[in-house]
């Protein structure tokens, strides 16, 4: 990295930072203000943990806000020096003078991917807990729809879907249960098509078994019960979210799915979101500095930043309101991401192209 690219790089970065202490001040108010009349317990150890929690989430779910806002920062002190234009007649292509900046928030996206695997999962499972277990409204609801969870035991793993479950009577609809060893090793798979949940005891009426530890397989099997570590309060109050699950671990149901008859197209499109999220800074990022280069007027890359931040989210979304909403295979929004990504080679070739020499 030569002088130039550490100059621009290092001015960046600086705005970024204070861009980024001040959504930190944001996200605390929010939290206090959140804690003190949204919670019915109030502690500085809850308080803490919820905001340590929410501070790093802020900065994953804002970032493409906070790193194009701090480019159009940039570009001002750039546009009054005139840098921009000192650069070009120089034959500096816009692409070369932002190299830094791209590869910066490049590395940035697939820092995010990489997260995605354990800690922006976990920190959303403990921002979901606090909330859930300390909140005064509990928005647990009486019906929870298309609930998947996995409960980790000494005994093994349980892999559970149910597709309704009122968890005011503990009845339920479409149930799936996978109960594999610490190794990964199937012991047994349970489906439930109607039957309550009590405690710790699964009364089904019709269903199914397979037995891999005792050796049997019962294809149709009307009011019998079975024991399992899993209680309904877990269900309800502390069940699985599909955000709280590894990506890798989405990816592998995703694999084995069709076999198990999990809902393979919530995995799929759940890691098309997360994977869009992650880059979603990189998509505004390009073609802002595409109008900033050709432009050079702030409000043109405002209007230019809105424009690609709905466009962008509305096609990073896609996969979750297909399967969620629609009813449809995620695999639709292809065309989405596929057009983006012609749209952002298009972007950094007018970048390597140059627009005013």
């Amino acid at each position: 990295m030569n002088i130039f690219d550490r100059y621009v790089l290092i001015n960046y970065l600086k705005i970024l930072i204070t861009v980024s202490v001040v959504a930190v001040g944001l996200t605390i108010i929010y939290s206090m203000t959140d804690l003190l009349l949204g919670f019915k317990v109030i502690s500085w150890q809850i308080g803490l943990s919820y905001v340590f929690n929410l501070i790093p989430l802020g900065f994953y779910v804002l970032s493409s806000l906070l790193v194009n806002i701090s480019l159009l920062i940039l570009f001002r002190r750039i546009f009054v020096r005139n840098i921009d234009l000192t650069a070009q007649s120089f034959g500096i292509s816009p692409l070369r003078f932002s190299l830094s900046l791209l590869s910066s928030i490049l590395l940035l996206s697939f820092i995010f991917l990489l997260l995605n695997e354990s800690i922006i999962p976990q920190l959303f499972r403990n921002v979901w807990y606090i909330e859930k277990t300390y909140k005064k409204k509990q928005e647990i609801g009486r019906i929870v729809e298309k609930l998947w969870f996995v409960k980790e035991t000494d005994k093994g793993r349980y892999y559970i879907f149910v597709g309704s479950l009122d968890t005011l009577n503990g009845r339920f609809t479409d149930l799936f249960m996978l109960v594999t060893s610490n190794e990964g090793r199937v012991l047994e798979i349970i489906e439930g098509f109607s039957g309550k949940w009590q405690e710790n005891q699964i009364h089904v009426d019709i269903g199914s078994a397979y037995n891999f530890r005792e050796g049997y397989f019962v294809e149709e099997l009307r009011n019998f019960s079975l024991g399992t570590e899993v209680g309904l309060r877990e269900v309800s109050l502390f069940a699985e979210k599909m955000e709280h699950v590894r990506i890798s671990s989405l990816f592998s149901l995703y694999l084995k799915g069709s076999k198990l008859g999990f809902d393979t197209d919530r995995y799929l499109s759940e890691i098309l979101y997360r994977a869009g999220m992650s880059f979603l800074p990189f998509i505004v990022f390009i073609p802002l500095l595409s109008t900033l280069f050709s432009f050079r007027k702030l409000g043109t890359g405002m209007l230019s930043f809105l424009m690609h931040l709905i466009g962008g989210w509305i096609v990073v979304i896609s996969p979750k309101l297909l399967a969620d909403r629609a009813g449809l295979p995620p695999y639709y929004a292809f065309v989405g991401y596929v057009f983006l990504t012609f749209y952002l080679l298009k972007g950094i070739n007018n970048l390597r192209k140059g627009f005013r020499l």
